[in-house]
C-alpha cells in the first residue's frame, strides 16, 4: 500500500474524516507498519498504551480480556482504528485484539500524532472536538441507562 491509499483510508475514520488529507500524509508517513501474525495480540487490556492501530489488512477479534479462550466480542478489520484513546491521552486498553489473520496496521503513536498537532492545531482541535462528541454521547446514553435502572420495578414484588 502506499501512503496515499493509507490516507484514503484514514479519511473514512470519524476520527480523522475532518481533518486536512496533507496533515494525514504527514501523519501516515511519520506513523510505521507492523506485521501482527494469526493468533498475535495487537495489544492487550490493561496495558498502558501511547498508541493507535489503523488496520490496513486482515482480521482481528475484540477479547474482554487476554484469553484466547475468552469468547470474542466483535470482528474488525480493514479500516477500523484501535485504541485512539491510548494515542490521545496515554491511557490503559480496555480491550484485547487479537489477530485471526495475518494483519498489517499503521501504529500511530501518541509522539507522533502530538507532533502532527503542534505543527498543524487544526489537526488537534478537529480530532479532540471528534472525541468530545463521543464523549458526550456515551454521557447521554450512561445517563439514560442509569434513569432506567432508577425507575425499574423490583423484581422481588416490594
Amino acid at each position: 500500500m502506499s501512503v496515499n491509499s493509507d490516507v484514503r483510508l484514514l479519511q473514512q475514520v470519524p476520527l480523522f474524516a475532518k481533518v486536512n488529507p496533507a496533515h494525514l500524509q504527514v501523519l501516515v508517513f511519520s506513523s510505521k507498519r507492523r506485521t501482527v501474525s494469526e493468533g498475535s495480540f495487537v495489544f492487550k487490556k490493561g496495558k498502558t498504551g501511547s498508541a493507535a492501530y489503523l488496520v490496513l489488512s486482515g482480521q482481528a477479534v475484540v477479547r474482554a480480556d487476554n484469553s484466547t479462550s475468552s469468547p470474542a466480542i466483535a470482528q474488525v478489520g480493514k479500516g477500523t482504528l484501535l485504541g485512539e484513546t491510548a494515542m490521545v491521552a496515554h491511557g490503559p486498553y480496555s480491550i484485547s485484539i487479537q489477530a485471526v489473520k495475518k494483519m498489517e496496521v499503521l501504529k500511530i503513536t501518541n509522539d507522533t500524532f502530538m507532533r502532527v498537532c503542534e505543527e498543524f492545531p487544526e489537526v488537534g482541535k478537529n480530532v479532540l472536538g471528534v472525541l468530545a462528541d463521543k464523549l458526550e454521547l456515551t454521557l447521554k446514553d450512561f445517563s439514560e441507562v442509569k434513569h432506567r435502572f432508577e425507575n425499574a420495578k423490583s423484581f422481588s414484588g416490594s
